[in-house]
């Protein structure tokens, strides 16, 4: 019998994030002609981030001329920090391209702080520490499954001499590379 424990898998619920940066919005209907029509901020288009059990999601939705979708696995986001410039706080990550998302009017610190720790949180266990974790975790049942097989070939010579088996002449691999041959 093996006595390998796995590790349960961390689960984690999804999560959706309205992260919609609203003062950005207003700055560009003020300073540019072309963005006079929407009068309300958030109606230029609306940014989603959602957090998924494997990867996360940035949903881009500019009204009628443009969505953009981005996916990323958690072991592809990089480096994921809170960003600050001036009075305003944003999520900085691989998953905008490395440039920061400034939550409504970029004066949301605890939310930002939320998004980044989920996001680190979730990282740590399915990028690659959680794959060096799973590597690990294969390795050790590797060993065990070794060792079972030594015990059993102990046995078997055992059983063999017990029954006055002559025992096959098997030559020995010299290197690592007989071995898997």
């Amino acid at each position: 019998a093996i006595n390998a424990t796995k590790v349960p898998k961390a689960q984690f619920e999804r999560l959706e994030y309205d992260v919609t940066d609203k003062c950005c919005q207003s700055l560009l209907a003020l300073t540019c002609p072309i963005h006079f029509t929407p009068l309300i901020p958030g109606m230029m288009g609306k940014k989603t981030m959602i957090l998924e059990e494997e990867e996360a999601v940035l949903n881009v939705n500019c009204k009628p001329c443009c969505t953009i979708n981005t996916r990323r696995p958690y072991g592809e986001l990089g480096s994921v920090d809170q960003h600050n410039c001036l009075c305003c706080t944003g999520v900085s990550s691989g998953l905008s391209a490395n440039m920061p998302i400034y939550v409504g009017c970029g004066c949301e610190h605890d939310r930002v702080a939320e998004i980044v720790a989920e996001l680190k949180k979730r990282m740590k266990a399915r990028g690659d520490t959680g794959q060096l974790a799973k590597t690990e975790e294969a390795l050790e049942e590797i060993r065990s499954l070794r060792d079972e097989l030594s015990s059993l070939k102990v046995d078997m010579q055992l059983v063999l001499r017990a029954l006055n088996v002559p025992q096959p002449n098997v030559p020995q691999p010299n290197s690592m590379e007989d071995r898997f041959v």
